[in-house]
């Protein structure tokens, strides 16, 4: 059977992706799952801390990232930490607009 090689950055990445949108559906279904989604994020919006929401739910890659260091999986934790560039990168967007 053909061992798995984990220690690649598009793993890294894809999961650094997915982990902040499970962390955010986890918040959203916790909280207003009686709000539709969009109303969920027009909500958030009109506060002003829809920014904030979105960066709160990257903190699980923080977790992830100290997981892949500790496994010596350094390429994975770089992956990591360029999905969490990217999604700051989005929440600068989402302020100039």
């Amino acid at each position: 059977m053909k061992k798995v090689n984990l220690n690649q950055v598009w793993i890294g990445m894809v999961l650094g992706l997915i982990i902040p949108f499970i962390a955010l559906t986890c918040y959203y279904f916790a909280r207003y799952s009686s709000l539709s989604l969009v109303d969920f994020v027009k909500v958030y919006k009109n506060l002003g801390i829809l920014t904030h929401i979105i960066s709160l739910s990257v903190l699980p890659n923080l977790l992830l990232f100290f997981l892949f260091i500790r496994q010596e999986l350094l390429k994975s934790a770089r992956g990591v930490l360029l999905a969490t560039f990217l999604f700051t990168f989005i929440v600068l967007i989402i302020r100039i607009l």
